[in-house]
């Protein structure tokens, strides 16, 4: 079962990072794709763990938290990205370019930061009932093998 949610991980990180490539275009070199590619998987990264931690702050989950913490964070990271990248990479394509003026790109980092924030404020309440449910999973896995 584990194996499986990792190539399902495995799977969702492969999309995100083909699709922000794509929407790149192919006028920029693949040094420049490549920055672009790893800061932004960075700060969805942080954002995703600052989030895990307001969100799971509260609840005492003993030996099973850090195996909880990397299955939502290497989850939702990709989810994340797939949200978020693709459209700020096609604008930022679009502004380097000279086909997108800087007001309209400002605004658009504006919307994507807008439903970035509210993508994190529903996954911060979420985190809390997961990282629950990993770690009742656990505990039974452990008293059936106990």
């Amino acid at each position: 079962m584990i194996i499986f949610i990792y190539m399902c991980i495995l799977a969702l990180n492969i999309v995100a990072i083909f699709l922000t490539y794509h929407f790149l275009g192919k006028e920029m070199d693949k040094k420049s794709k490549g920055i672009f590619i790893i800061v932004g998987i960075a700060i969805i990264y942080m954002l995703v763990s600052f989030v895990y931690w307001i969100g799971t702050k509260d609840i005492e989950l003993g030996s099973s938290k850090n195996f909880g913490k990397n299955l939502i964070t290497f989850t939702f990271v990709p989810v994340n990205a797939i949200v978020i990248l693709p459209f700020l990479a096609s604008s930022y394509r679009n502004l380097q370019a000279g086909r997108l003026k800087s007001v309209p790109f400002r605004n658009r980092l504006i919307l994507l930061a807008i439903v970035l924030v509210v993508l994190l404020i529903m996954e911060c309440f979420y985190f809390k009932d997961i990282q629950t449910g990993i770690y009742n999973m656990l505990q039974n896995a452990k008293a059936i093998t106990s």
